[in-house]
């Protein structure tokens, strides 16, 4: 499609905008923390560009959060994440394939309550997932933290959209050559399914990154405290100590962000491939 320069010019322009009212919080948050907490509201109402400059430059906060193990919490969070991507991965391409690529007796009925299940609120769940994980004995352990979490039913999805794609002449063609479904699995989805285990992957470490309630609520104990946690201990009982919890969401922001940039590309080619498949 061929625009013409004035439109052009207004296109650019609204992007311009647009870029500059998302990306305004994250500038100002990073300034923030770089401030006492007295000074962080100081220039924001009224707004002045002395707003986003730390006139009194400071990294207490940050030395703050150290002082609160706050690299435990990052270090937990790093774990949780990772495991769970792998993990997830492992159970989500595997559901997917056999939603995908096989018939079975109740499988619509399967697959929609799957997918019912990303419409329930997490919150509803969080109760009777307790008191399940606590009849199991892992109440402050690093399963409770990642065994509830590892099936995602979006996950599922794109990668049973994904395989329901894959021709039937390949998989006809494995089955000439002797090969079994597992490594039909192995040899032949797996492989050319890369742009969609990109995105299942992105999306499974932002969910277990970003995760808080249930951490929270399952491993109250310092030593398996994550990121989002740690955060929210700058909220104190009469006061919040601003520079702190800005400082924390910069940290906490600054590694998804590291890691959706360089594969942006790929992460949306892989959903709106699931999503048309």
């Amino acid at each position: 499609m061929n625009y013409s320069n004035t439109e052009k010019i207004y296109i650019y322009a609204l992007l311009i905008i647009t870029s500059f009212l998302f990306f305004f919080p994250l500038f100002w948050a990073i300034s923030a923390s770089f401030s006492p907490n007295t000074y962080i509201f100081k220039h924001l109402f009224p707004f002045t560009l002395k707003a986003l400059i730390p006139l009194e430059f400071t990294t207490d906060a940050y030395v703050n959060l150290w002082a609160r193990d706050f690299d435990l919490a990052i270090r937990n969070s790093i774990i949780l994440s990772v495991v769970g991507t792998l993990g997830g991965g492992i159970i989500s391409s595997t559901a997917g394939f056999a939603f995908g690529r096989f018939e079975f007796f109740g499988k619509n009925i399967i697959f929609g309550t799957v997918l019912l299940s990303f419409m329930v609120p997490a919150d509803m769940l969080a109760i009777p997932t307790f008191i399940l994980v606590t009849e199991l004995g892992w109440s402050n352990t690093w399963q409770g933290l990642l065994v509830p979490s590892l099936a995602h039913s979006l996950a599922i999805f794109l990668f049973t959209q994904f395989f329901k794609g894959i021709p039937q002449e390949m998989i006809d063609a494995a089955k000439v050559d002797g090969a079994s479904w597992f490594r039909i699995f192995v040899s032949i989805a797996i492989p050319i399914s890369k742009p969609v285990m990109l995105s299942a992957g992105l999306l499974l470490f932002i969910f277990q990154w970003t995760a808080f309630f249930w951490p929270l609520l399952i491993a109250p104990s310092p030593g398996l405290r994550v990121i989002q946690v740690a955060i929210s201990q700058a909220v104190l009982d009469y006061n919040v100590q601003w520079n702190e919890l800005l400082a924390g969401a910069t940290l906490a922001a600054a590694i998804p962000i590291l890691l959706i940039l360089p594969f942006q590309k790929y992460y949306i080619e892989g959903v709106s491939g699931s999503i048309k498949g």
